[in-house]
């Protein structure tokens, strides 16, 4: 008797929030489909970007405007903000830089993300710098290339190569300060380096 008299007090005092309840539930579902939609067609993004050019061209900084291009098979936001995962022939370009990769995430704004991580086989991370500098092309290749705006370090993992014009370093890890031209290899079957013997 007791627990009959408690249940009707119980459904007396929640049937009319079951209404609300349930709307509350059906918006919760449609906002995660919408931030989990996966654009079918091929994804076209141009964007207007800051990039850093102070003589040393720093991919993906904040000083000079230039067009970017992002272009992928599919593209989806996540659930957490500034977020934007590409999947299927990612390039992502500009005057100065070419990326290139089968899966890609980017961290913060496309125009100038924060961090960017490239899955390819291999994902390609490519810089033409000013002549000025002394140093033409930068090309970077791996399983995984991940760049951190915040250090402008990549970071290369797997079976990893690094292209400075003409010397090419091989290793199973590399990282490259993109602002001061430095470089870090290492790895289980050590480091090869590649030297062209200079013009006659």
């Amino acid at each position: 008797m007791v627990l009959q008299v408690f249940l009707r007090v119980l459904a007396f005092h929640f049937t009319p929030w079951l209404p609300v309840l349930a709307m509350i539930r059906q918006l919760d579902t449609i906002r995660q489909e919408f931030y989990m939609l996966i654009t079918p067609l091929r994804c076209q993004i141009v964007l207007l970007a800051a990039l850093i050019l102070p003589g040393v061209a720093s991919p993906l900084g904040d000083r000079v405007i230039e067009t970017v291009s992002i272009s992928a098979d599919e593209a989806y936001e996540d659930i957490r903000p500034d977020i934007l995962h590409f999947k299927g022939h990612f390039i992502m370009q500009s005057r100065d830089w070419h990326l290139e990769a089968v899966r890609a995430t980017v961290y913060g704004q496309p125009d100038k993300p924060d961090k960017v991580y490239l899955e390819g086989a291999p994902a390609r991370f490519q810089i033409n710098r000013d002549q000025s500098t002394g140093l033409n092309t930068v090309e970077a290749t791996a399983p995984v290339v991940e760049y951190q705006r915040s250090t402008d370090t990549l970071k290369l993992t797997g079976g990893a190569m690094l292209k400075l014009d003409d010397e090419v370093i091989r290793s199973t890890v590399i990282e490259y300060n993109i602002s001061t031209g430095r470089y870090r290899a290492e790895g289980a079957d050590g480091v090869m380096i590649e030297v062209p013997p200079p013009d006659s």
